[in-house]
């Protein structure tokens, strides 16, 4: 069930994106010659005006077909013989339609949760932004140059690649009542041992939802489901006894460790692996958490909007400087198995279908970001030959772009082939 239902949330994200194309390309007087829900061979079909609507057998996705898309085309009213204009809003609709749905996904949760506003409500005692002034009370306006949007999760990724060294902070001293811009030292939470994962807390144990790459527990064969019942002769029922026994009971932290799971009734044990140390940055710092009117609510989903397309282009540069491996890129067996696992955690339906719509909004927003990138086949590498055509003055044939569009499709079969690597063995075994 939680496959199905995580299939048919990734399918709709990818039908309004489509639809985007489709609603700009009928409202410009394009000719649309085809809008199909799905993929594969075509179940059933009916036709109103000019425009086929079809459904299709592969429950995914969908697509939108114009006249002159993809070749050149006689047709006044092909897409190929508009101006650049409206070639560019069509072509960025899907993109901009996606991010759109994900702001009215996000304003659902926010309704309903709340949201996290830039007045700081929490310090620990250790924390730096103490030797800088900082007072619960005041309002974090900046970091390292980059503002606040969303300021739990933008100082969490700010964080995970943090060298350490000093940084700007702006922030409004409300004893002052004045801007301030100081220079902070992140600090560094107390050294931890891991064995690599994540669970959620269940009526067995501690279940595991995702197993880190290269990580003690992955290579020592345990999987996504395992149930942790036992570390060494000690019993753990949850997540909280399996960080206790790591970092607190035993006397030699560094010592190899059994640790035996339940995976579907098969009671397994796992010998010798070995923990490993590390540690994260931190300001020490929580933020206020609040509801509020409608406007509250639309300035939260603006605001979460912007700062998880900031985010996703962050993730795509950590990509390339090395800061994330290319194993832990994912494709869409890993977005399907994410979805699942939100929906298959022991949560009352209410909150199960919370997380999903907020997850839902930060996928919706990741497909229109990257469809605005400048990739070959992708929608952002379109734009970017409409602009070219737009200073060069003369278009380049539709077979042309179709040659560009081919090789970029070839290059995105490469990479889910990659991924593919790496989330089958991460969620299907």
């Amino acid at each position: 069930m939680s496959i199905l239902i995580a299939l048919i949330t990734l399918s709709v994200l990818i039908i309004i994106h489509e639809l985007g194309h489709f609603t700009a390309a009928k409202l410009s007087g394009i000719k649309v010659l085809e809008f199909s829900l799905f993929m594969g061979p075509k179940l059933f079909s009916f036709k109103k005006g000019e425009t086929e609507y079809s459904v299709r057998l592969i429950p995914m996705g969908g697509f939108v077909k114009m006249e002159g898309e993809h070749e050149d085309s006689d047709e006044p009213r092909a897409f190929s013989n508009q101006p650049a204009g409206k070639r560019a809003l069509v072509i960025g609709s899907g993109p901009v339609l996606n991010i759109l749905f994900a702001f009215i996904l996000a304003a659902i949760v926010i309704a309903q949760t709340g949201f996290f506003t830039n007045t700081v409500n929490i310090l620990a005692e250790d924390s730096p932004l103490r030797d800088i002034g900082i007072e619960t009370g005041d309002r974090i306006i900046s970091y390292n140059g980059r503002r606040l949007y969303d300021p739990s999760a933008d100082i969490s990724i700010f964080m995970y690649a943090e060298d350490g060294k000093p940084k700007d902070i702006t922030f409004f001293d409300v004893s002052e009542n004045k801007k301030v811009k100081k220079v902070v030292t992140p600090g560094r939470t107390e050294t931890r041992f891991r064995l690599g994962f994540s669970a959620t807390d269940t009526e067995e144990g501690a279940r595991i939802l995702d197993l880190e790459i290269d990580s003690p527990l992955e290579k020592a064969g345990a999987r996504r489901g395992d149930v942790i019942i036992r570390i060494d002769d000690t019993e753990v029922s949850k997540t909280q006894d399996i960080i206790n026994y790591l970092n607190v009971t035993r006397s030699d932290k560094t010592a190899p460790v059994n640790v035996t799971v339940d995976r579907n009734g098969k009671i397994l044990t796992f010998e010798n692996i070995k923990p490993f140390s590390d540690y994260q940055y931190t300001l020490g710092v929580g933020f206020q958490h609040k509801k509020g009117n409608v406007f509250d609510i639309i300035k939260g989903s603006f605001n979460y909007s912007i700062s998880t397309i900031r985010n996703v282009l962050i993730s795509v540069r950590w990509l390339f400087d090395g800061t994330v491996s290319f194993r832990e890129l994912s494709g869409p067996v890993g977005i399907i198995g994410s979805i699942g696992s939100v929906v298959q955690t022991e949560q009352p339906a209410g909150v199960k279908l919370l997380n999903l719509l907020y997850f839902s909004s930060f996928i919706s927003i990741s497909l229109g970001v990257m469809n605005l990138l400048p990739i070959p086949a992708l929608d952002g590498s379109l734009l970017l030959i409409i602009l070219i055509e737009k200073i060069r003055g003369r278009a380049f044939s539709q077979e042309k772009v179709g040659m560009v569009s081919m090789i970029g499709f070839m290059l995105l079969i490469v990479l889910f082939i990659v991924t593919l690597f790496n989330d089958i063995p991460r969620w299907l075994f």
